[in-house]
């Protein structure tokens, strides 16, 4: 079964592209960081975030995670739109998964997404011994050619979420 999945830095947007673009193609929608936080509840009876799960239990436990929510999401037997973690694309493990799907990066200006991040709090992921913009922009950097490498389509959701849509169903439509 091939999915649809939406890669990107966080706070692109990916999870309402994604949430519009299921509602167009009349298909469900998964997010899997929400399937990770389930996961993690079930497992440990604590309801935690993502930025959480990180802080508490450490990248590589978090990561184990994140790989087990993606293989869920993607054995389902229905084509779903999947808005995929943000450092989920970038592990080696991962990428034999994403494989055989449509693969869409979305993006926005850099620095409204940085805004958006620094909005609740130092993230997980940033270093702390780096000021927050310097660490932002080197993850950024070096996560860019990564989705650009994986993607089949390139979408900007940079003004509105119904043109960044519009875009990706034209897009999707060439690649057919």
């Amino acid at each position: 079964m091939s999915h649809t999945l939406l890669i990107g830095f966080k706070n692109v947007g990916k999870s309402s592209v994604a949430r519009e673009l299921a509602k167009v193609l009349g298909c469900d929608f998964v997010d899997t960081d929400r399937v990770l936080e389930e996961h993690f509840a079930e497992l440990s009876g604590e309801k935690l975030s993502c930025r959480e799960i990180m802080r508490l239990e450490g990248e590589e436990k978090f990561r184990a995670l994140e790989h087990e929510a993606l293989r869920a999401t993607l054995a389902r037997p229905e084509s779903v739109v999947v808005a995929v973690g943000g450092g989920a694309p970038l592990q080696k493990n991962n990428e034999e998964l994403l494989r055989d799907h449509t693969i869409v990066h979305v993006t926005a200006p850099k620095g409204a997404v940085y805004e958006r991040i620094m909005m609740n709090g130092w993230p997980a992921f940033f270093p702390r011994d780096v000021e927050p913009y310097v660490a932002f922009t080197r993850i950024w950097e070096e996560r860019l050619p990564q989705y650009e490498r994986l993607a089949q389509i390139t979408v900007n959701n940079g003004e509105t979420l119904s043109k960044a849509v519009d875009e990706l169903i034209i897009n999707m439509a060439k690649k057919v």
